[in-house]
């Protein structure tokens, strides 16, 4: 018999129409057939000579319950306007609701002013999305939980640790040590190692004094002799991750598995890469791009969890 799902479905996600734009194409496809029920369309994006560009529907069926999906694989701001006008061209269509699925939020690490008495970035994003209408949001591991209220809507943070757990086995081999490698993400850190089973550890930085800009750094718990999964929101160009897996294995760690839950990949990752000392490197899809990863690079699909969050009460 197959397992109950831990999902509670609500009658009215049989509903659900998928509105994706062409960028979100390939993952909303992965939501779409994870769902029991429900239609997609393909949005049009047409760029003009001018840059600009123009989102139009290629058929009907957006009156019901519409799921908006976009992903930011290249252009961040190319790829937040296409998301505005396709939320702009679903609301002229008259659905009954708006459910935004947004796998990666941009902007979500601006969460503070750059300045005193400055903007919060993430604010002002947040603030545009729901002008345009958006009943809902459905999101993936935010930098951290409070930028939920940064939204007035209501918003579903799906955790990077369920899907990681079922990628690596459901218990942690004898020896397995969850690291988070700062204090911001030691709550991550603490409820991976809660479904596997192991200890957890924080990496903790050191300024040295006022005039020494140097950062050493503490390790809070023993990773002698141990095999790591270092877990990371995001990865960009590496140079955290690969700095704190210097720390561990200068330590003593056997094994360094880094678990990044957005793949952000700048063009230096594989310079840095090639410098690392860790041996393998665990993401996912949610930034809507797999291509040009170093080899030992796994991904993992988070479209069945989208699905799940779509279908729950």
């Amino acid at each position: 018999m197959a397992p109950e799902s831990p999902y509670r479905t609500d009658p009215a996600a049989n509903d659900l129409r998928i509105a994706a734009t062409e960028t979100s194409a390939k993952f909303a496809s992965t939501v779409h057939r994870a769902l029991t029920r429900s239609g997609i369309t393909i949005l049009n994006t047409q760029v003009f000579s001018n840059g600009q560009m123009a989102v139009t529907p290629r058929d009907g069926g957006l009156g019901g319950n519409v799921v908006v999906v976009q992903t930011f694989p290249d252009s961040v701001h190319d790829r937040l306007f296409e998301l505005f006008l396709a939320l702009g061209a679903v609301r002229a269509r008259g659905p009954r609701t708006i459910t935004a699925v947004l796998p990666y939020l941009p902007y979500s690490r601006s969460d503070r002013p750059a300045f005193d008495g400055g903007p919060v970035p993430v604010r002002i994003l947040a603030g545009i999305i729901e002008t345009l209408g958006i009943d809902r949001l459905i999101t993936f591991e935010l930098h951290v939980p409070q930028l939920c209220a940064a939204f007035a809507c209501p918003v579903v943070n799906l955790q990077f640790a369920p899907a990681l757990v079922r990628h690596l086995g459901s218990a942690a081999v004898d020896g397995d040590m969850v690291v988070s490698p700062d204090f911001g993400g030691a709550k991550r850190a603490e409820h991976l190692a809660a479904l596997l089973g192991c200890p957890f550890a924080v990496m903790r930085k050191h300024r040295r004094d006022d005039d020494d800009f140097r950062e050493s750094v503490e390790i809070l718990g023993d990773v002698a002799g141990r095999t790591i999964i270092l877990i990371d929101d995001e990865i960009n160009s590496g140079q955290t991750a690969f700095s704190a897996a210097a720390h561990l294995k200068a330590a003593g760690a056997r094994k360094i598995t880094l678990a990044a839950a957005h793949a952000i990949f700048t063009p230096s990752l594989n310079e840095n890469w090639g410098r690392s000392q860790i041996d393998r490197i665990v993401v996912t899809d949610s930034v809507g791009r797999t291509d040009n990863f170093p080899d030992s690079v796994e991904v993992v699909s988070i479209g069945n969890e989208i699905a799940g969050a779509l279908q729950a009460r």
